[in-house]
């Protein structure tokens, strides 16, 4: 059976609300260890008596993926996969061991499961690499958001199958662990927002993604920059840090990844 680390970044939660993700991790008979990073407030993590976590107060609160960092830089060299995880997951065990013991017949070092909402309606997680229009339409123009997002967000594509795609949301990223210590982990310039877009689009590089639908997750997603501002502005340094780092209107990589993922696609039928 492969072996399995996995690492929950916290700040400020509550032992209940971060209770179902756990439980579910520990009862996987693949995981080998469960690291808590504590970026602040969460000291009863300390307490945990469970002999697969394993908790790292974080040197500073340097954001979700330093917090990460951390975990991978310490861990990720012990198993055969590395699981990035939000606090607010919920899955049945057994299915992710199932999904492990799945991935051997696929070459790529990023992956990533049908993600859900509470009511089963899927997320749309599984993207195209941004354009500066896609973001900034995203926030302050809907209607042409609307028209952009066909594309943007993959809204004709077939869920049901497996398909590559450039950009995994890190709710719930699940590399090959080697994969995911040649990449270095994320980019710790980015302190919330975009390191995912990151990560993933230097994986689809050297190691591909997948998107893989045999397993289903759920994620409490609560989008909670469109509605504090402090977090919108901290979305859009994130844009910025991101645009200046890969370009904003010359990019050749985020073509080429994107032709790529739309070249391959499976199509809804009509």
């Amino acid at each position: 059976m492969p072996q399995l680390i996995a690492s929950i970044v916290l700040y400020k939660h509550q032992y209940e609300d971060v209770k179902p993700t756990m439980d579910a991790l520990l009862g996987c008979q693949s995981l080998s260890r469960l690291v808590l990073v504590d970026n602040g407030g969460c000291a009863w993590a300390e307490q945990l008596q469970e002999p697969k976590v394993h908790y790292i107060r974080s040197d500073r609160n340097g954001g979700y993926g330093h917090g990460h960092n951390q975990a991978i830089r310490a861990f990720a060299g012990q198993a055969d996969y590395f699981l990035i995880c939000n606090p607010d997951i919920q899955f049945h065990s057994s299915d992710l061991d199932h999904y492990l013991a799945g991935l051997s017949g696929h070459a790529a070092g990023l992956f990533m499961p049908r993600i859900v909402y509470p009511d089963g309606t899927q997320q749309e997680l599984c993207k195209l690499l941004p354009t500066p229009a896609n973001l900034f339409a995203r926030r302050f123009l809907p209607p042409l958001a609307e028209k952009l997002d066909q594309r943007y967000m993959l809204r004709h594509a077939d869920f049901d199958k497996a398909f590559f795609a450039p950009s995994l949301s890190g709710c719930f990223m699940l590399f090959r662990a080697a994969a995911l210590l040649e990449l270095n982990g994320f980019d710790n310039n980015f302190f919330m927002y975009m390191e995912d877009v990151d990560l993933s689009r230097r994986c689809a590089v050297r190691f591909g993604n997948l998107y893989l639908p045999d397993m289903s997750v759920t994620h409490h997603f609560a989008k909670a920059s469109y509605s504090d501002k402090k977090l919108l502005k901290a979305h859009i340094r994130s844009a910025v840090l991101y645009f200046n780092k890969w370009g904003w209107v010359f990019d050749k990589t985020r073509r080429k990844l994107n032709k790529a993922c739309l070249a391959q696609l499976p199509r809804k039928k009509a």
